[in-house]
């Protein structure tokens, strides 16, 4: 059994694009899987997701979507991928880097930075903390992200300038979007994996900025999260355990 160790979750998700990413793979690929929350300073690498067992003797521990999903593929085949052209894999593999490295971290800015998402964040992750944790920790955790953004650039940038850079990605996905029903392909892949992912945590969250009022208005967008909503509702639910 496959134990997925993630965030807690808030708005009905896991508020982790790359925890739900990596859920959304399991789902489609048919994989039996534990869900448990856990701590980001406790995981290899201090970041989540990462999955124990999967049937490896020696209790193996893989950590980072990616190489999750490359492990998976490794020990369990690749029915998602594996009648992909060269083509639709290296589109998915562009899409799925947009939203990885580029529109992830103007969604950070709209959730951390920005007061009104800040005010949001506190109130799903921090409120139920022992009161005198509470009046330290969750400035001391927003400064942190502040210098991780700053150090990785997006930072640096004013508001608009920020925004503006998310929402051509969001754009730009439409656009490819447009042409077939799932992300690459006529039927999910691994690439849609990532792609609902992150729709979902532009779209179906509490937060209200440049970000998710485009996505909301992109009838494209609202269709895929419908025919992947389908598509997942064959899977079932996993199992959650803590």
């Amino acid at each position: 059994m496959i134990v997925l160790h993630q965030f807690p979750r808030a708005w009905g998700i896991n508020p982790s694009p790359f925890c739900l990413k990596v859920e959304t793979y399991l789902r489609l690929a048919g994989l039996p899987y534990r869900a448990v929350t856990s701590a980001s300073f406790r995981a290899p690498k201090r970041k989540l997701p990462y999955i124990v067992g999967d049937g490896v003797e020696d209790g193996r521990v893989v950590a980072d979507s990616g190489f999750i999903i490359d492990h998976l593929r490794a020990v369990h085949g690749d029915p998602l991928d594996r009648e992909l052209t060269a083509e639709q894999r290296a589109l998915g593999h562009l899409m799925r880097r947009t939203c990885e490295e580029s529109l992830y971290f103007a969604m950070v800015y709209a959730r951390w930075i920005e007061d009104a998402g800040w005010r949001i964040i506190e109130d799903a992750f921090f409120k139920r903390m022992p009161a005198p944790v509470r009046a330290i920790l969750p400035g001391i955790v927003r400064r942190s992200v502040r210098r991780s953004l700053h150090g990785q650039g997006y930072g640096r940038h004013a508001r608009d300038e920020v925004f503006a850079l998310g929402v051509a990605d969001l754009d730009a996905l439409a656009v490819l979007m447009k042409e077939r029903p799932f992300a690459v392909a006529n039927r999910p892949s691994s690439a849609d994996a990532t792609l609902y992912a992150f729709l979902v945590s532009v779209m179906r969250v509490p937060f209200d900025d440049p970000l998710t009022r485009r996505a909301r208005a992109c009838a494209t967008f609202a269709a895929y999260l419908e025919r992947m909503d389908t598509e997942l509702a064959k899977a079932g639910k996993p199992e959650l355990v803590g």
